[in-house]
């Protein structure tokens, strides 16, 4: 039976291993997190939000004792594929990635790799990293040598937290390798993965259509946003601009919102950007990174601004922010625009309240899932995530609570209809600036 070891039990990592393992593969998880390890032991996923069907997955290949967690590398030393899906953060102000969660994870694979075994790095990394960081290390620490004595892969992750089993089961996936023998292991790993279409290319090419296909999403969603901002300047609906531009072959205008959070696309144009340092400066997609870091502090603006049309001293009011994570139905915060609106509304607004029932906790916030306590009282509710449970909030019973009836839809989750009956004034982000 082939063994696979899947390292970083996070959003990518556990659906990899429960559904390699659900192929007949035995699959050892490896993280650094003691409560995660014992979780997933005793069949409890530890991650929050609405994830469908990877609860009762857990379950079923735990009991089929195809699948195990262990903080210890060493009980994966006779794993014959390696598979990593760590984080790889940017440090924007320095300009360089943050690589200690990969050097820490290959270092250790390095230390229990055995001969002839294979190892693939899902985690999105600058173009060249395979190369110049992950060969080097395993070569190091192992005294074996790469295309010899073990394979090395890049087959990057594309999935998202909500259809994590979907995604991952359905798309197509890129192989990066360097040699036949190591395309042909990930051809036998990944057909066991997914039903989507398998590329083989060098792994080079491999990190920069990752790079290249999360900075385009980025590149579309800053147009979306830049567009709105300009449609509530002159006093144009958005929504129906992009309608009839969509009807149009080959148009695809993106949804606009209050920030572009996540693991992946705030820091993967800066990991593009980084993998070209010192040969080609991509300024134009630099420069959408950059209209998108400045939603959060566009809609904190909006909010003095409206606190102030209507009479209100911002340090003497409160206003509540409906979610916490980056995105609905989940309870991943991180790079939340939430947290940073947040932040710099405290420098202005005497209390300043978030409301999420998904996310458990954010460094430096504290925030609530009593939608009642979030609201009671307030000045102003500014929606940052289009949560479900906000669509089918009772907009009547919500203004009563409050001190005053002011909103702020980030989203377009409310229609303007409804909010004018529930006595709400309120501005929806791109549909005409208006109070």
């Amino acid at each position: 039976m082939v063994h696979a070891a899947v390292v970083g039990m996070g959003y990518v990592g556990i659906p990899v291993a429960l559904t390699l393992a659900n192929s007949g593969i035995n699959v050892i998880g490896i993280d650094i997190d003691e409560k995660k390890i014992n979780d997933l032991n005793n069949s409890q996923y530890p991650l929050e939000g609405y994830e469908p069907g990877i609860k009762n997955l857990l379950e079923s290949v735990v009991k089929k004792n195809l699948f195990s967690a262990s903080l210890d590398y060493s009980d994966a030393k006779d794993a014959d594929v390696w598979i990593v899906c760590v984080q790889t953060p940017f440090l924007v102000s320095e300009f360089k990635p943050n690589f200690n969660a990969l050097n820490g994870a290959i270092s250790s694979i390095s230390k229990n790799l055995k001969t002839n075994a294979t190892v693939i790095v899902e985690s999105t990394i600058p173009p060249g990293t395979m190369e110049e960081v992950v060969i080097p290390l395993l070569e190091k620490y192992s005294n074996l040598s790469s295309g010899q004595d073990f394979g090395v892969g890049h087959c990057p992750e594309r999935v998202m937290p909500g259809k994590l089993l979907h995604n991952l089961t359905n798309y197509n996936r890129v192989l990066g390798a360097s040699d036949p023998q190591t395309h042909s292991v990930m051809l036998d790993i990944y057909s066991r993965i997914t039903s989507g279409e398998l590329y083989r290319t060098n792994l080079k090419t491999a990190e920069v259509i990752k790079t290249f296909e999360n900075t385009y999403r980025d590149v579309e969603i800053a147009m979306a946003n830049d567009f709105a901002k300009y449609c509530d300047a002159i006093g144009v609906d958005f929504y129906e601009v992009r309608d009839q531009v969509n009807t149009v072959e080959s148009r695809n205008l993106h949804l606009p919102g209050g920030g572009v959070g996540g693991h992946c696309i705030p820091k993967d144009t800066w990991l593009l950007a980084y993998g070209s340092r010192g040969k080609y400066s991509p300024n134009f997609l630099t420069m959408a990174r950059e209209i998108n870091d400045s939603m959060p502090q566009h809609i904190c603006d909006l909010s003095i601004d409206k606190l102030k049309h209507f009479g209100l001293n911002p340090k003497t009011s409160s206003i509540t922010i409906l979610g916490l994570s980056y995105l609905e139905e989940s309870d991943d915060v991180r790079n939340s625009p939430s947290a940073q609106l947040y932040s710099l509304l405290k420098n202005n607004v005497n209390d300043v309240r978030i409301h999420d029932h998904y996310a458990h906790s954010y460094p430096g916030i504290s925030h609530t899932d009593d939608i009642d306590a979030a609201l009671k009282d307030s000045n102003l509710i500014i929606v940052m995530v289009a949560h479900n449970f906000y669509r089918g909030l009772d907009l009547i019973k919500t203004s009563k609570m409050m001190k005053t009836n002011l909103l702020i839809d980030t989203r377009n989750i409310f229609s303007k209809s409804t909010l004018k009956e529930s006595n709400f004034n309120f501005t929806i982000l791109g549909r005409g600036k208006s109070w």
